[in-house]
């Protein structure tokens, strides 16, 4: 009988991180997809509504998915503290400070970019033709708790994680090949724009030491993203009190 030898952890915190993360992708997609999911909301509140919920929905679950279940296997599994995945605190600082310039320029490209009749067919993601201040910041912290998540998991949990298991570029290379394809059901145009974005939050994140740069650079895209759409879709608009119809 072949005697295998006992799994190294030291090693095995890529691939544990690799299939956990598709794991909880899979689950994500197809929760938001099925159609009992969908049905749900559309018989249990007016079609305004229903958009409404359940993209907050969505947002909470990948929030939850995509950030607790990492936290869980790093604490648990690993045992190791939060701090090696890039939940360092020390240098936020610098991290905003290089957010600064990116984000005007992102902003800037977000403003032309949201015009585009593919980008307004899918954003605002909430299709509601009258938004109300508090829609707008209701959905806005749903979008940061999102994407908090989503950054943990890939340029936490995921890059940090490779890195220690396959070295500095393997892990760059696995990492945006996954988000890309984590991109495909949104078309091909994120599915490739995803491919330099991707690149970018992971070389400054392992260059910063920490993953908050690529939190605040990539809730600085969502939320220009959704405001200017709002702005440019010619039957939506934002009052003081709406309902939303």
């Amino acid at each position: 009988m072949i005697e295998y030898p006992a799994p190294d952890l030291n090693l095995m915190s890529g691939p544990i991180s690799i299939g956990t993360s598709t794991l909880a992708f899979l689950i994500y997609l197809f929760t938001i997809t099925s159609e009992r999911f969908n049905k749900r909301f559309q018989t249990k509140f007016s079609p305004p509504a229903a958009s409404v919920r359940k993209i907050l929905y969505q947002r909470l679950l990948g929030a939850t998915l995509f950030g607790l279940i990492p936290v869980l296997i790093i604490v648990l599994v690993f045992q190791r503290p939060l701090s090696q995945y890039g939940f360092a605190t020390g240098n936020m600082m610098k991290s905003f400070l290089w957010w600064i310039p990116v984000a005007a320029l992102v902003v800037l490209v977000t403003y032309f970019g949201a015009r585009n009749k593919n980008n307004l067919a899918m954003y605002p993601q909430i299709r509601v033709r009258r938004w109300n201040g508090e829609l707008l910041m209701v959905s806005a912290f749903s979008w940061i708790a999102y994407l908090a998540g989503y950054e943990f998991l890939f340029r936490g949990y995921l890059l940090f994680s490779c890195l220690e298991s396959f070295g500095y570029w393997p892990a760059i290379i696995i990492n945006i090949c996954i988000y890309s394809l984590f991109h495909v059901y949104k078309g091909s145009r994120e599915a490739f724009g995803s491919l330099f974005f991707g690149f970018l939050l992971c070389y400054l994140t392992l260059y910063l030491g920490s993953f908050w740069f690529a939190i605040f650079i990539h809730v600085t895209m969502a939320l220009s993203n959704e405001w200017f759409s709002l702005g440019y879709q010619p039957d939506m608009k934002l009052v003081k009190n709406a309902c939303k119809k």
